[in-house]
C-alpha cells in the first residue's frame, strides 16, 4: 500500500527534489528512531537532531510526530506481492504443508523487518486511533480478499463446513500470524521452540484453506503386520 507521494508541503507550496528528499529523510529517521523510542516518548526535536535538521524545518513538512509516524504506515503494506502470490496459487493434498510453511514464514519476516512500525501502528489502532486504524485496513485489505476467496473456494468444491464464515477464518488466521511476528525477536520457549510455533501456524493455514495435512507415515491401528 504505497500512497501517493504529496505535492505539495505543510505551507501548500509545490516540494521541488530538495524537498522531496527532505521529507524522505525525516520519515526514515522517524522509523528508525522508533527502534528505541516509543511513540508517547519521541519528540519533533529528538526526529529533527537525527535528521540533521531543525525543528522548524520538521514542521513544514509535518504537523507533529503522530503526522510523521502516520505518513509512515501509510507506505507500508502487508499485502506484499510474495504473500498474495502464495495464497493465489494452486493448493492440494501433496503442496499444501510447503505452501503454508512459506507463507507463515514469508508472513513473519515481513513483520519482523517492519516490527517497529508495525507494533506502533497497531498499538496506535487499538488505542482508538481511526487514522491508524484505517491505514491498517488498507495495508492487508488485498490480502485479506485473496485468503477469503481461497477459503471460499475450498468451502464450495466441500472441503472446509459450510457453516464456517471465510472472511472470519481469514481475520482469525491474520491475527493469529501478527502475534507471531510479534514474538518473532524476543520469544525464548523453554519447552516450545519458534520454529515449531511456525510449524503449528503451517499446519492451520493449510487446513483453514481447506487442505488439512495427514499423516501418511502412521500405519492404522488395525493394520496387519
Amino acid at each position: 500500500m504505497k500512497s501517493a507521494q504529496p505535492e505539495t508541503n505543510q505551507s501548500g507550496q509545490t516540494m521541488g527534489s530538495k524537498g522531496l528528499r527532505t521529507r524522505r529523510k525525516l520519515i526514515d529517521t522517524t522509523v528508525a528512531l522508533l527502534e528505541s523510542t516509543t511513540i508517547r516518548e519521541l519528540k519533533v526535536v529528538d526526529i529533527a537532531q537525527a535528521a540533521a535538521t531543525s525543528a522548524a524545518t520538521f514542521y513544514v513538512y509535518f504537523d507533529n510526530v503522530i503526522d510523521v509516524v502516520l505518513a509512515a504506515t501509510e507506505e507500508l503494506s502487508q499485502s506484499t506481492p510474495e504473500l498474495v502470490a502464495i495464497v493465489n496459487d494452486a493448493w492440494d493434498d501433496c503442496n499444501s504443508l510447503e505452501r503454508a510453511s512459506a507463507f507463515v514464514k514469508a508472513y513473519v519476516a515481513f513483520w519482523d523487518r517492519h516490527r517497529p512500525l508495525m507494533r506502533t501502528r497497531n498499538l496506535a489502532a487499538e488505542e482508538g486511533d481511526m487514522r491508524f486504524t484505517a491505514t491498517r485496513e488498507l495495508s492487508i485489505r488485498p490480502l485479506m480478499a485473496a485468503m477469503v476467496k481461497k477459503i471460499d473456494q475450498s468451502q464450495r468444491e466441500g472441503r472446509i463446513h459450510s457453516a464456517i464464515f471465510p472472511y472470519a477464518s481469514a481475520g482469525t488466521l491474520l491475527m493469529m500470524l501478527e502475534r507471531l511476528g510479534a514474538l518473532a525477536h524476543i520469544y525464548d520457549g523453554e519447552t516450545v521452540s519458534f520454529a515449531q510455533m511456525e510449524t503449528a501456524a503451517a499446519y492451520m493455514v493449510a487446513a483453514t484453506f481447506g487442505w488439512p495435512v495427514r499423516d501418511t507415515t502412521q500405519q492404522p491401528a488395525n493394520a496387519q503386520a
